[in-house]
């Protein structure tokens, strides 16, 4: 009895593995986007995005966090920006705060793996914008 005991434990685990494995991840990028046409290694789809709609040659990733699908979760980012993401129906919520103030407050549709890019704030230096990039992974 032990011996099948023991079997139907390692196959619950393994159960539990797999299930675990296949939830989709939330990956949410903090990205600046520059006027000098270099583009982070990764963020390839992004720059096209930000090529074809805004006036930025580059994007250079600043921080990157994740969070497992259905979301809600909070992230905290460099610069003081922390990003709140909960799922609604059919939308994720997003709400941007920089040193508890509040950026931005919305709700995106992620479809596959296309990127969402979401914000436009100021980026410190001159002329430079930050932006965040939603994206689900799997």
């Amino acid at each position: 009895m032990n011996k099948l005991a023991s079997l139907l434990a390692a196959a619950l685990l393994l159960a539990a593995t797999a299930a675990s494995a296949a939830q989709q991840m939330l990956d949410v990028r903090l990205v600046k986007l520059t006027g000098n046409g270099t583009v982070t290694p990764g963020l390839e789809s992004v720059a096209a995005i930000i090529r074809r709609n805004l006036p930025y040659a580059g994007c250079a990733l600043v921080d990157q966090q994740g969070c497992i699908m259905p979301a809600n979760a909070t992230l905290a980012f460099k610069g003081g920006y922390t990003v709140t993401c909960k799922t609604l129906d059919g939308a994720v919520g997003v709400t941007i705060q920089k040193n508890r103030k509040l950026l931005l407050s919305t709700a995106v549709t992620l479809k596959d793996d296309t990127p969402v890019i979401i914000g436009g704030f100021d980026g410190g230096a001159k002329g430079a914008k930050h932006v965040f990039v939603l994206q689900k992974s799997p």
